[in-house]
């Protein structure tokens, strides 16, 4: 859905571009952290509690687990330190 005039989106990419490239990468990687931290929330809004390893599976998963198979999935988690899927994935 975009219910953003083309106007509007023209001064908001001009607004965001005028800055300097680290501050675009700071707002980018802030955008990034809040994102992770209420996609965190949500889990445990939804499934209670989990370990931190199973925390960091659940957020790969929501962030990146469209784009993977089963498979490449159950290899990543594997190869990645501290990071585990629980019994009900």
């Amino acid at each position: 859905m975009n219910d953003t005039s083309l106007s509007i989106e023209k001064r908001m990419t001009l607004m965001i571009m005028s800055r300097s490239p680290v501050d675009r990468l700071r707002m980018a990687s802030s955008m990034f952290d809040t994102g992770k931290k209420l996609i965190k929330a949500g889990l445990q809004n939804e499934k209670g509690s989990f370990n931190e390893a199973q925390l960091r599976a659940q957020i790969f998963l929501k962030l990146y687990g469209e784009s993977f198979t089963q498979a490449e999935i159950k290899r990543i988690v594997n190869t990645i330190p501290n990071m585990q899927l629980d019994t009900d994935s």
